[in-house]
Parts: C-alpha cells; sequence; structure tokens
C-alpha cells in the first residue's frame, strides 16, 4: 500500500510551470542502468570534410550547428553512442546533446562565465527517461536535458543557454551548407583510458544500439514521473517542441503538411515554421522583421533547397534558411529560435499543459 502510494504521489503532474517546481526533481532521478561517464561524452572530437565521413549516409540525421560563418553536423550516430559532444565552432565553444531515449538534440553555449569550455558529462541519472548532464568544473551540478536547469543542491536553478540547432538528414544539411564539416566518429575521447577508447571503434557506429525502441509505441524503458504522458499522440510520435512567455506548444510531424509554411503565435511572439516530410526537418523562426510580422506561405517549386516561401506583405521569396532571395527584402534574414525536436511522450512528462497545433496557420496557394 505504501509503494502504491508513493508511486502515485511521483506521478501526479506538476500543475505549475516545472521551473518553479526545480526542487521537487531530484526525488525524480533514476539509474540509467550505467555509472557516471560509463557513457564516455565526446570532447574537441576531429572535424573532417564531408568526404571523410563514408560511415554516413543521404539520409542520416544529423544535428546541424551554423556559427559565426562555419558550419558542422553532429550525426545521431555519435549521439547514439556519447550522447555528449563538447566542442568549439565559429570560435565559440557548445555542448551538442543528444538523448535516443527521448529523440532529443540540444545544442547549449559551452562557455563559461570565465570564458572557458564547459564540459559536460554523462550523469548515468534519468528523469522522464531524458539525459541527466553534470558539470565536469561543479559535479554538483545537474541539468536534465529537456529543461536544461541546474537540480543540483547549489545554485539551484542556474540555466544552460540553448542555442539554435538544425535537425536534418546528412544530404539535406550538405545542400545547406555545402563547405560543412562534421564531428569524426571514436574521436574526442582523450579524457578516458585506453582500454575505454578501444571499445569505440568506428564499426560500432554503424548500427543503431536500441532495437525496435523509435517505433514500438509501448517500449519504455523507464516510466516518465514527473506526469503521466499525454494520450493525445503516440508515445514515440516526433514533435517540435516550442516554448515562449512561459507556454508550451507541440508541432506534431504527422500533422504538419508535406511542404509547410506555418504562422503562428506563441506567447506575444509571432512564429514560422518551416518543415519539409521528406527530410523530416522542421525550423522555427521569428516572423518579425524590421519591425512588422510578416506573413508566409510556401510555394511549389523548390530552387536549390527544398523549401521555398514567399511573404504576402512584399512578394519577397525566401528559402528554409530563412533568407530572402529575391524581392524588395532580399539579404534579409529571419531569425531561427531554439527549439528541439522530441518524442512526444518526452514533451507531454515535463510540459503536461501544452498546446498541440491545431491546424492552423497555413495560408493556401492563390
Amino acid at each position: 500500500m505504501l509503494a502504491l502510494a508513493l508511486s502515485t504521489l511521483l506521478t501526479l503532474p506538476l500543475h505549475a510551470d516545472i521551473y518553479d517546481r526545480l526542487d521537487e526533481l531530484p526525488r525524480h532521478l533514476r539509474s540509467g542502468g550505467v555509472p557516471r561517464d560509463g557513457i564516455p561524452a565526446m570532447t574537441n572530437p576531429q572535424a573532417v570534410a564531408p568526404g571523410e565521413a563514408a560511415y554516413l549516409s543521404d539520409g542520416d540525421l544529423v544535428l546541424g550547428v551554423a556559427l559565426n560563418g562555419e558550419a558542422r553536423a553532429y550525426p545521431h550516430r555519435l549521439g547514439w553512442k556519447h550522447e555528449i559532444v563538447n566542442d568549439r565552432l565559429g570560435g565559440q565553444y557548445i555542448c551538442v546533446t543528444f538523448c535516443p531515449l527521448t529523440g532529443t538534440g540540444l545544442v547549449f553555449d559551452g562557455t563559461a562565465p570565465d570564458s572557458s569550455q564547459i564540459e559536460l558529462g554523462v550523469s548515468g541519472m534519468l528523469i522522464n527517461s531524458n539525459l541527466v548532464m553534470y558539470d565536469r568544473s561543479d559535479e554538483d551540478a545537474l541539468y536534465p536535458q529537456m529543461i536544461y536547469a541546474n537540480i543540483g543542491e547549489r545554485d539551484t536553478g542556474r540555466r544552460l543557454t540553448l542555442m539554435p540547432v538544425v535537425e536534418t538528414t546528412w544530404g539535406l544539411w550538405r545542400r545547406m551548407h555545402p563547405h560543412t564539416s562534421i564531428a569524426q566518429a571514436a574521436t574526442g575521447l582523450a579524457h578516458y583510458p585506453s582500454y575505454i577508447r578501444a571499445l569505440y571503434p568506428l564499426e560500432t557506429y554503424l548500427h543503431y544500439p536500441y532495437g525496435d525502441y523509435r517505433s514500438d509505441h509501448g517500449m519504455l524503458i523507464f516510466d516518465p514521473t514527473t506526469a503521466q504522458p499525454s494520450k493525445k499522440l503516440a508515445a514515440k510520435e516526433m514533435v517540435l517542441g516550442l516554448r515562449a512567455d512561459g507556454v508550451s506548444k507541440a508541432y506534431p510531424f504527422a500533422a504538419m503538411p508535406d511542404r509547410g509554411a506555418i504562422n503562428d503565435r506563441l506567447g506575444n511572439r509571432d512564429l514560422l515554421v518551416v518543415f519539409d516530410r521528406h527530410s523530416r526537418t522542421a525550423i522555427p523562426y521569428s516572423r518579425r522583421v524590421g519591425g512588422r510580422t510578416l506573413t508566409f506561405r510556401a510555394l511549389d517549386r523548390k530552387g536549390d533547397l527544398p523549401r521555398a516561401l514567399t511573404d504576402l506583405e512584399t512578394g519577397s521569396e525566401w528559402n528554409m534558411l530563412g533568407r530572402a532571395v529575391s524581392g524588395s527584402l532580399a539579404g534579409a534574414q529571419l531569425t531561427q529560435w531554439p527549439a528541439y525536436n522530441s518524442m512526444w511522450f518526452g514533451w507531454s512528462a515535463y510540459w503536461p499543459q501544452t498546446q498541440l497545433w491545431n491546424g492552423e496557420g497555413i495560408v493556401p496557394p492563390p
């Protein structure tokens, strides 16, 4: 009876925003079955040209980061094995993180207050099946990946800074950024002894290690505890998750149009979601340009990239990178929102009050 009561207590929804309940989260920590650093994070891996990534195919998913004129791809295949890549790109430190159990890829500013490199490691703990990271310079600091706020005893609530990322296929990322580099597998492990490094030859990245996990909606290795996941969508359905002004919203991949430009408003902010089903790419932008809000419509023709857009206010044409390529606004650049994709069960466990996109905001063809 006591065990049942405790289980019920642990799964009660958090009615307030989870950032107001951080002191409750340590009791939701669960062992993921490995010790701290049992999954070795990569730090400053080699960056190589696309031709040196022979283990990748065009359809493989990557986390793409473009920063200060440089672009780099971090394959899901690295995330399956390492979950964290601490790196430097465009003169700036970044932390690229991926949790295979929730399908979440988030990128953080990796620059510490003293301008040194933040090195995150895998704690071996989970909340809601989601990766919990620790800071190697302050091992008391614990950051659940999806909320990226410290739940350790010191400096509770300190947040990492979320950065924009494009989750897409390796083939499309190369078209977006022809001069991209790629984080090389089997490198960046100097932090670990040789017997650990020997466990990661190149061939170990060739196979997904979780069997049918991504497609079996009934398979949850660790049940969420902060709230019962919503049944409005299948557990593993992928969504684009956005938060603004304390409001959460999910855009289900299965519901978004094949070639989409979604005009929406979240909190007090006007946004655009550009979606391409073939490459499983969803990129959110602010619709505010030069002090006014634009309304976008998808065009049928593709051009160099699979999505072409026009705004109704000026008739300028835009590509899916948020850049105006012709018209009176040529050269203008939309600001990308920091956001991430997630399996539905993970998103709705952390944000039980989340809104779901209802199909509105699509401008039909003329």
